[in-house]
């Protein structure tokens, strides 16, 4: 019996020790080199202030006084104020606000001046248009569906930036450079096996990471035991019964294979494989707190108010309803937000409403608190920034929910619950190691996952080279 777990683990290890060898060298370029993604801070600073002096023409017989509106968002693209929406039924539209017509679909032209609002300032040359797709290598997921199919642009910036437009709504949706798509492709693309063809199709992708991950969890599993029952039968006077690149294996497997066992499990369980770590939906909350839907007649009526009323800078306005009553998130190019009433001017948050907030959300306002460097559930780390600062509340009524919320517009950010803490603990925690703050901290970190990581690649690459020389032979 101990001779085929010998020879199972030895020529298994031929073929799965590869692909961990890749995961362990990968994720060390992931430490530094995130996969790409356009923020939505990046978006907002490239648009351009909305003119409101040729605003806001909306006609009742598109938008009539009882349709119910779930969301809303006006900016420019063009050179024109545009007004995008979301009925009821989930059916998108957008709106020419200077002539009151919709706008079925955005021209290359239109999307063509879109993206030169990324080309460096002295630049020339036009950005240049690829191709119009559906997907690629860069657009995997972040792109909802409505926003598809997508105008592909070489900005010819000096950079080998590329910028993705939706044909639909006019909106970038994704920004990469010539670095970040060299390294992804030894990063985030092999780590993740995020190879277009086989992630788009992503019930067959998620059964692939999941079995090959639960393959090296087994492979693992059997090295460490053998590992160790070969240490306690080495010769008298020896560490190891080994010699050459059987002996780096045993030493490093010893030595390393637990961590290594962490981080392919780990993974897999990123996967949510059979449910094990399903959380609940936040739709319920998020929908108490915003209330009733907005009907199309305040939507014209506050239309008018921004057109005379609203404050100058601004390069987006967003819906923020909350409690019933309509208010409006009015961003600027530099990053500030301000939240203001259906009639155009500020309403900053008052205390009454965060206590309504909290008792909507089964919480204490005593339990409420403002946090400027997140806490152990809510935190950016390693190129993976969040919203702060945050408002956190938690809830009184023992069901171990946790709720954080945006402090200028009262938005539910991020609910957690025990499916989503085990999430955080079972994958994030022992995927990064990020236990307590000290963890988080660079260079400490970086410090700790290079030791490791280099120990577990001599485990996975010495055992995989050692099997092949065996094969050889």
């Amino acid at each position: 019996m101990i001779r085929l777990l010998f020879l199972f683990h030895r020529y298994l290890g031929i073929g799965v020790g590869v692909l961990m060898t890749m995961w362990c060298l990968s994720g060390v370029v992931m430490m530094y080199v995130s996969y790409p993604w356009l923020t939505p801070q990046t978006r907002v600073a490239h648009l351009a202030p909305i003119d409101w002096r040729n605003c806001c023409r909306v006609s009742s017989a598109i938008l009539s006084d009882a349709e119910p509106v779930s969301r809303f968002g006006i900016e420019m693209l063009a050179g024109r104020p545009v007004l995008n929406w979301q009925s009821s039924a989930e059916t998108a539209e957008l709106m020419d606000l200077s002539t009151g017509v919709l706008i079925n679909g955005i021209s290359p032209e239109q999307a063509a001046r879109v993206a030169a609002t990324y080309e460096p300032a002295g630049e020339a040359g036009a950005p240049r248009l690829l191709e119009k797709i559906d997907f690629d290598q860069w657009t995997l997921e972040g792109v909802p569906p409505q926003e598809r199919p997508l105008y592909h642009f070489d900005l010819r910036d000096g950079s080998g930036g590329e910028l993705y437009v939706s044909s639909t709504t006019g909106r970038a949706v994704q920004f990469t450079t010539r670095r970040q798509r060299f390294w992804n492709w030894l990063g985030a693309v092999p780590h993740w096996l995020y190879f277009a063809d086989l992630r788009h199709r992503v019930v067959l992708w998620s059964q692939v990471v999941i079995y090959t991950s639960l393959t090296g969890c087994f492979l693992t599993v059997t090295g460490l035991y053998l590992g160790v029952r070969q240490l306690l039968r080495r010769p008298a006077g020896r560490w190891s019964p080994y010699r050459g690149y059987s002996l780096w294996h045993h030493i490093a497997g010893l030595i390393f294979g637990v961590f290594l066992l962490t981080w392919v499990l780990s993974g897999m369980l990123s996967m949510n494989p059979w449910g094990l770590m399903e959380g609940g939906e936040a739709g319920p909350e998020r929908a108490a707190l915003r209330g009733a839907p907005i009907a199309g007649g305040e939507l014209r009526a506050v239309l008018q108010a921004l057109a005379t009323k609203a404050p100058a800078g601004v390069v987006s306005i967003e819906s923020a309803p909350l409690g019933g009553r309509l208010f409006l998130l009015a961003s600027g190019s530099d990053g500030s937000r301000s939240r203001l009433d259906s009639a155009a001017t500020p309403a900053p948050l008052s205390p009454t409403e965060w206590g309504s907030i909290a008792a909507t959300l089964h919480g204490s306002a005593r339990a409420m608190r403002l946090l400027g460097q997140g806490d152990e559930y809510y935190f950016g780390f390693a190129g993976d920034p969040v919203e702060l600062p945050i408002r956190r509340i938690l809830p009184r009524d023992g069901t171990d929910r946790r709720y954080y919320l945006d402090p200028v517009s009262g938005a539910l950010v991020v609910a957690m619950d025990r499916g989503s803490e085990r999430y955080r603990w079972w994958f994030d925690g022992l995927h990064r190691l990020d236990f307590v703050a000290i963890m988080r901290t660079r260079p400490h970190w970086d410090v700790l996952m290079w030791v490791l990581l280099a120990g577990v690649t001599v485990s996975a690459a010495t055992g995989t080279y050692a099997a092949y020389r065996r094969l050889v032979r």
